[in-house]
């Protein structure tokens, strides 16, 4: 449990949070996410942090955030000290605690992941430290059969003797299958709510599991508050961001919480590989996801053939050829290019070229100058000074920011290749660069390879001149 809530989040409280303390508790003109967004933005660039807000001289601060928050809105949300106060008592005695992205105990897998989408508060209860530990999200719909009650209970048991952890958003049906199956069977749980944190924390069969440290359970959204469609929808990009690998047991096409999730992670956050399960008979919300890219779930019996499922690297290569196209809009690609870059067969050549048939083609004047203007300046092509800047580094620049999204943990070279849909010997030429400029660590027995420590947190450390992400 964390036993004291800091300065900064009870600020971030204050201004953000409803404070529901009993049936007529109102809820005040709080700051929607982008509105906090803006404000904590705002106060890093002034040097400054949210519990300067009211601090003795907080008025000339006040008056500073007027620009991107009318600052009699900011001293009103500020002045609900008792209603904090309350809300405070209320919790602790409910064994609820409160963490603010200004505080050390926040997982750092959301900041990562999510960055400033990252929910500025988080509500939990029971063990805070099984959010930093990964594990399988299983996700799905709330009204379903028997059968796939006992299939989505089987894949919560084998995570249990694996000992991965299962994530999911406590809903009745899917959710709360795979949560029990990994429960009952000694597994740990980390339960991503969308309502009645209060509530489902002292439910009788919830409270052991608490107390064990098998189970957490967090929530972006005050404690009493009940469903809401939009918040259930929200909450589902955490459930991806606090796992490893997700597998989604069944959803309905285009519809609901559980396919707008699916879809999202797919197509733009790319976080973690997604499964979908295998059917005898059609599904076409299942189908719909296999098109967009999920994988089939290969249906493990034993924990080595569960460990295979984390292996695998979300599928990115749509998204480098997405990164392309800037680059070569007339599906064309220069060859000094391909030769600077390593690039010897054909495969590769394809690929880069998004899509080519011909294995080297001249760039065109147009396409020339549109590199050259958009990476005349760039500031994050990390090469030596002596070294001219030509399309080559234009290119690389793409790759470079991919494999660094993409090594956030270690990866032998051959999965690298086959996420990248390259060659193993382009994989190695790229690898290679990416180590001499010191942002990657070559790891031996076996040989793997891993972002340095400093590039996967630097954006967050950058952007905070105090050491904290507000």
């Amino acid at each position: 449990m964390i036993p004291v809530i800091s300065s900064n989040t009870q600020a971030i409280l204050l201004l953000t949070a409803p404070l529901i303390v009993g049936r007529g508790s109102s809820s005040p003109d709080i700051l929607t996410p982008g509105e906090y967004k803006r404000l904590a933005r705002h106060l890093r660039e002034i040097q400054h942090e949210p519990a300067d807000l009211f601090s003795q001289d907080a008025t000339e601060l006040l008056r500073a955030c007027n620009p991107v928050i009318d600052e009699t809105r900011l001293q009103r949300l500020l002045g609900r000290g008792f209603q904090l106060s309350q809300a405070i008592e209320r919790w602790q005695t409910r064994a609820i605690w409160v963490v603010s992205r200004a505080d050390a105990e926040y997982p750092k897998r959301l900041k990562v992941r999510l960055r400033e989408d990252a929910p500025a508060v988080l509500y939990g209860c029971g063990d805070h430290n099984l959010m930093e530990s990964g594990g399988l999200a299983v996700v799905g719909s709330r009204h379903v059969d028997d059968t796939l009650i006992e299939f989505t209970m089987a894949v919560g048991r084998l995570a249990a003797k694996a000992r991965r952890n299962i994530v999911s958003g406590g809903a009745r049906g899917i959710d709360q299958a795979a949560m029990r199956g990994a429960l009952e069977d000694g597994g740990k749980v980390i339960g991503v709510l969308a309502e009645n944190l209060e509530k489902t924390s002292m439910k009788r069969e919830n409270r052991n599991f608490l107390l064990d440290g098998q189970l957490v359970l967090l929530t972006p959204y005050d404690p009493s508050a009940g469903f809401n469609v939009g918040n259930a929808m929200q909450r589902n990009k955490l459930i991806y961001a606090l796992a490893d690998a997700a597998l989604v047991v069944n959803s309905d096409l285009k519809k609901g919480g559980t396919w707008a999730g699916a879809v999202e992670q797919i197509d733009k956050l790319r976080l973690v590989p997604v499964y979908v399960r295998l059917t005898s008979e059609p599904s076409p919300g299942l189908d719909a996801l296999r098109k967009k890219g999920a994988l089939p779930w290969p249906d493990p019996k034993d924990v080595d053939a569960l460990e295979a499922v984390f292996e695998v690297t979300p599928e990115i290569a749509p998204s480098l050829a997405k990164n392309m196209d800037f680059l070569f809009p007339d599906n064309s690609v220069q060859e000094s290019t391909v030769t600077q870059l390593g690039m010897t067969d054909n495969k590769s050549i394809n690929y880069i070229a998004n899509g080519s048939t011909s294995p080297v083609l001249k760039v065109s004047e147009n396409s020339l100058s549109m590199i050259q203007g958009r990476y005349g300046n760039l500031d994050n092509v990390n090469v030596s000074e002596q070294r001219k800047f030509n399309p080559a580094d234009a290119l690389f620049s793409v790759v470079r920011e991919i494999i660094l999204q993409l090594l956030k943990k270690p990866m032998k070279e051959a999965n690298i290749a086959a996420a990248l849909d390259v060659s193993k010997a382009q994989t190695k030429i790229w690898l290679q660069r990416l180590v001499d400029e010191d942002r990657l660590i070559k790891l031996q027995k076996p040989v793997r390879y891993v972002v340095k420590q400093r590039d996967l947190f630097q954006k967050v450390i950058q952007n905070n001149d105090h050491g904290k992400d507000i």
